[in-house]
């Protein structure tokens, strides 16, 4: 079903601009998906989780066609109407509302946790780096960025969509870890430079960007590792430290 609209006041968009705010996506359990590529893995990965899909102009036909066939409604917008939708200073020409998604909790395999994680395209970026090495999902602290923001959708590239994530208490999650035979590794700049785990039997957890790991996290981890520093720079990027860490326990 297809559906014009044409003005800035409409209901849907009002409902879909609510969702670049977090009090947005909880009232309505739903989330801000953006550009040709989210949209599409989006709909690749995760079908059952789209709501809407919107689009300006010409073009993805494709898309639209799996999205009718889903049973799912189309929003043609005008190009001003797309603009007061968008996270985006530019945007893209197309977008989609998504339903949030539910995951049972992650207990097996590589895992990633984030503790108190602020900014959103680390967030992002970091649940895009664990896709890539094949972690079995990312675990936040409910003190952490909303994945589920538009910039940390945009960061993630699609990654959002390809593995579990999802907020927990990381403290016991991090306990039920160790009761079963667990390494949690926490990266912590007093940490050792020296270590090798066993990938899929390890939670790595990085810390948040200004103030580093939690006291709580501290005191139960098994490890503590860093990255070498060879410059004069103290410490990485929260993002580019948990790619350097994440490839280096799973090689």
């Amino acid at each position: 079903m297809e559906t014009r609209i044409t003005s800035t006041q409409n209901e849907f968009v009002k409902i879909a601009k609510s969702l670049k705010t977090k009090k947005g996506r909880k009232e309505h359990g739903a989330f801000l998906v953006e550009g040709e590529k989210c949209v599409r893995e989006l709909i690749t990965h995760m079908p059952d989780s789209l709501s809407s899909l919107i689009i300006s102009g010409e073009g993805h036909a494709d898309m639209e066609k799996r999205a009718r066939n889903m049973g799912r409604r189309v929003y043609r917008v005008d190009e001003r109407v797309m603009d007061a939708i968008s996270d985006c200073k530019t945007p893209q020409s197309i977008a989609a509302v998504a339903l949030m998604p539910y995951h049972a909790e992650i207990s097996d395999g590589f895992i990633v946790a984030l503790d108190s994680v602020q900014d959103p395209q680390n967030v992002g970026t970091i649940i895009r780096t664990a896709d890539a090495a094949g972690c079995a999902g990312v675990v936040l602290s409910e003190e952490s960025a909303d994945c589920f923001s538009p910039k940390a959708v945009r960061a993630s590239m699609g990654s959002l969509f390809h593995l579990p994530v999802l907020y927990e208490n990381i403290v016991l999650f991090a306990t039920r870890l160790l009761a079963r035979g667990y390494r949690v590794a926490c990266a912590d700049i007093n940490g050792t430079e020296d270590f090798s785990f066993e990938a899929q039997r390890t939670c790595l957890v990085i810390g948040n960007e200004a103030r580093g790991m939690s006291r709580e996290m501290l005191d139960i981890c098994t490890d503590r590792i860093r990255i070498p520093m060879y410059g004069q720079a103290e410490s990485l990027n929260a993002a580019v430290a948990a790619g350097i860490l994440i490839y280096k326990i799973r090689s």
